[in-house]
């Protein structure tokens, strides 16, 4: 039997989820029914590599230095027609395009093909976040809004990765019911469940063993809102005085945040630790997670940190919601609220019950439902009925 193929399309191997997400499918989806080409764009130096994970999983990559997420019509116009020659010469049978920039120049590339040839393509783009909150000003986001609900007419399934984020999208005008599809993101969990390793923060910076850490994993970029961890971090400091913060990660607003850390006086309390490739003994060393984004699709660090048996406070944004009980959502708390978010982590570090329960409620049912093997099942089933 002939293989189908996918041509799968990322704007960039960065740091977050979606470089972890699309590495797994073209390593996944390389066996006896389908090949798969991944194609992507340059991270900028300015932004955490993610890449590493798909040259770990024996995943080559064809980048595009044209595939930036910055818009540049010059830019963009070359990544079509270069991508068009790529389909030209791969034959995909589906183009399936991961974020907002590879959906834009990846599905006007299979337009601009299947308008020409007479093997037509089949189109699927998920949306890992979207960009019509928080990202652009008013007027690019219209721009973009529009971009996106013309490209949907042309797309055969649109994935969304939670039932909140889908009807975000539909009540946007973004594509019909029938075109889409919620399907949860799918990761590489088990080092993250089965890592014991606590010691690796404290041993790494001189930690003592008795003081409890507090911790966000993120890139520094407008849109995770850091500044709220650093005024969340002093409110608690002011209760409790035996916890010690780490921020992991790294990006542009790096000196804006290290700036506000001092003018506060919490240099002695808060740490920046850069991009850490470890990320399963950070999980391990920390007692506690938070997320400060102003909006979100499926976080990966609140995945992460509950598998690892972690509990977390967030800001209520996006498809977070979705990641807990009805008991964690006690722990959600408004943008931009950074007394509520303290209130929020002392509660939890505050009550060995109320910490236990979370683990428990949390770490299993997450393990189960965002593993890689639930995600290529799903995505076996949607790729063998477009073809």
């Amino acid at each position: 039997m002939e293989k189908k193929k996918i041509l799968r399309i990322i704007a960039r191997l960065n740091v977050g989820g979606p470089a972890i997400h699309t590495s797994i499918l073209s390593e996944q989806f390389k066996n006896n029914e389908f090949d798969t080409l991944l194609v992507a764009g340059k991270v900028p130096d300015n932004e955490g590599d993610m890449s590493y994970i798909a040259k770990d999983r024996g995943v080559e990559v064809t980048y595009l230095n044209t595939l930036q997420r910055e818009l540049s019509p010059f830019n963009d116009i070359k990544s079509v027609l270069e991508i068009r020659k790529i389909i030209k010469e791969y034959q995909p049978d589906i183009v399936h395009t991961h974020t907002a920039k590879a959906g834009f120049v990846g599905r006007a590339a299979v337009i601009l093909s299947n308008f020409f040839s007479r093997k037509k393509i089949k189109s699927v783009h998920t949306f890992h976040g979207h960009v019509f909150n928080g990202y652009f000003s008013p007027l690019k986001t219209k721009v973009f809004l529009l971009i996106e609900r013309t490209l949907a007419k042309f797309t055969d399934v649109i994935v969304t990765i939670t039932d909140k984020q889908q009807k975000e999208i539909l009540s946007l005008g973004i594509g019909k019911e029938g075109q889409h599809q919620m399907i949860p993101l799918g990761l590489d969990l088990e080092k993250f469940y089965h890592n014991s390793e606590k010691n690796y923060l404290f041993d790494q910076y001189n930690i003592k063993k008795d003081i409890k850490l507090v911790g966000v994993i993120a890139r520094f970029t407008q849109i995770k809102n850091l500044k709220l961890f650093i005024d969340t971090a002093k409110i608690i400091l002011n209760t409790r005085n035996d916890i010690h913060f780490f921020m992991v990660g790294d990006g542009e607003d790096r000196s804006i945040l290290e700036d506000h850390v001092k003018e506060l006086n919490l240099e002695k309390n808060i740490t920046f630790t850069g991009f850490l490739k470890d990320l399963p003994a950070v999980y391990s060393s920390l007692d506690l997670v938070l997320l400060t984004s102003n909006n979100e699709g499926s976080p990966v660090s609140i995945i992460e940190a509950m598998t690892n048996g972690k509990v977390v406070a967030s800001t209520a944004v996006g498809g977070v919601p979705d990641l807990f009980t009805d008991f964690g959502k006690k722990y959600l708390v408004n943008k931009n609220d950074a007394n509520a978010l303290a209130v929020a982590a002392l509660s939890l570090l505050g009550d060995t019950s109320t910490y236990k329960r979370f683990i428990e409620e949390h770490q299993d049912p997450t393990y189960k439902k965002y593993n890689y093997s639930r995600l290529v099942t799903d995505l076996t089933k949607t790729y063998k009925e477009l073809t």
